[in-house]
């Protein structure tokens, strides 16, 4: 048993494997922090388009967004993306490893096949990603869309462990599961802590956030 468990642990360890185990650290860490209300949760889209003219020109677009466009990585959260194609990678990886890399022991050889591999494995990540996620994508371009600006003058609930003018997360009470807001805040002598009550007081549409005032307790 321990020794299974040495060779996965080498095995997640070479290269190239070991590039999508670092994704598979990084994205874990990011959901257990944000469950946690440490960390904002990232909810904004990869690339805010669903306009198929905007996919088939690129010109007008950066490399990044380009090829995110061109695989169909848009309209979901960029965490969810990212956790999709670290998996999916790290899975295509592990078995190149398993029963091709080992072929190659050292040397040049090894690092040639080895880059080859990663940049096969990243592309084939990012295509089957684009697969999984395009009937979701459909799906929420269905969901009517909630005018953000009706909730100002509720009162939510901070989740994180601050809030400042730069991050901080509250839950809204809507009847239902509940709503995650970003929340931000520009007074530094008072600084809002989890579980604190706030007023939402404005929206802010172009990042998406909303300007908060603490609620003081009678």
């Amino acid at each position: 048993m321990q020794e299974a468990f040495f060779v996965f642990i080498t095995k997640i360890s070479l290269y190239p494997t070991i590039v999508f185990t670092g994704l598979v650290m990084f994205v874990t860490l990011y959901w257990v922090v944000s469950l946690l209300g440490m960390a904002d949760m990232d909810s904004v889209d990869a690339v805010e388009t669903g306009n198929d003219a905007a996919v088939s020109d690129l010109s007008s677009t950066g490399f990044f967004t380009g090829l995110m466009l061109k695989f169909g990585l848009y309209g979901v959260p960029l965490v969810i993306i990212l956790s999709l194609i670290s998996l999916i990678g790290w899975l295509l990886s592990y078995l190149y490893t398993s029963f091709l890399h080992q072929n190659f022991d050292s040397g040049v050889l090894y690092y040639v096949f080895g880059t080859g591999a990663l940049i096969f494995v990243l592309v084939v990540s990012m295509w089957l990603t684009g697969m999984i996620i395009s009937p979701i994508r459909k799906n929420i371009a269905r969901i009517p869309k909630r005018n953000s600006a009706n909730n100002v003058g509720k009162i939510a609930i901070v989740r994180t462990l601050s809030v400042t003018d730069k991050h901080g997360e509250a839950e809204l009470n809507d009847g239902g599961a509940g709503l995650i807001l970003k929340v931000r805040s520009d007074n530094s002598t008072s600084l809002l802590k989890k579980g604190d009550r706030v007023m939402l007081i404005a929206y802010l549409e172009e990042t998406n956030t909303y300007q908060v005032a603490r609620v003081e307790d009678k």
